[in-house]
């Protein structure tokens, strides 16, 4: 009943309004229910590059900076600006094999290397704003128009290219998803084409040359 008293365009904005609501709401409560310190997700990458970093050598260079041998490639880790000569630890703030391997070596927690931003708290914050449903209130209804363009110089373009879909349709024919299957030409027949057609050399073999038809003449 409440759809069929909603216009068109209330309906799409109550819609939109619902599905958030929703989504936050799910993700809201997933991570206050989340037992570790940081996601799901970056839980399994901590997890997943530990048991890498295991079989990784460590050389302390100085306080914070460590050599690690193992994996694809030998690394200098900084642990003090979040750095690694493989470059995961800059992007992606997430302590790679080798940074994990230098932490542990020196008695650091996984967690601490881990940027903030990961962690169930950032994700609940994330979340925290409630959506409230449009009660009383009425959406004034206008006529809405295209935004203004402004026109560039030169001859506009009338047309566009066309996709070969498009070519397809306008054609009245369906569009071509297989191999062409090529025919001869000249006897109708598949797997050749007129150069190499029999029945045309056969043709030539028995035409006689224009050349020894006049002589035959003089």
């Amino acid at each position: 009943m409440v759809k069929g008293l909603l216009s068109g365009g209330q309906f799409l904005l109550e819609f939109i309004r619902e599905k958030l609501g929703k989504w936050f709401w799910k993700r809201r409560e997933d991570a206050l229910s989340l037992p570790t310190q940081h996601s799901r997700g970056v839980e399994y990458l901590l997890a997943v590059r530990s048991e890498i970093a295991d079989t990784m050598t460590v050389q302390p260079i100085d306080g914070w900076r460590f050599f690690v041998k193992g994996g694809k490639m030998d690394c200098v880790v900084d642990l003090e600006h979040g750095k690694c000569d493989c470059g995961v630890y800059a992007v992606e703030k997430i302590p790679c094999s080798h940074a994990i391997a230098a932490g542990t070596s020196v008695g650091l927690h996984i967690s601490t290397l881990v940027c903030p931003v990961y962690s169930k708290d950032f994700l609940f914050a994330g979340y925290s704003e409630n959506i409230y449903p449009c009660v009383g209130q009425q959406v004034e209804e206008r006529t809405c128009f295209p935004p203004e363009v402004k026109r560039g110089p030169g001859r506009q373009k009338k047309s566009r290219w066309q996709s070969w879909l498009e070519l397809s349709r306008m054609r009245g024919r369906k569009p071509r998803k297989q191999h062409r299957v090529y025919r001869c030409s000249k006897c109708k027949e598949t797997g050749h084409m007129k150069p190499q057609c029999k029945s045309s050399s056969d043709y030539s073999s028995r035409r006689p040359s224009i050349k020894s038809s006049r002589r035959s003449s003089s």
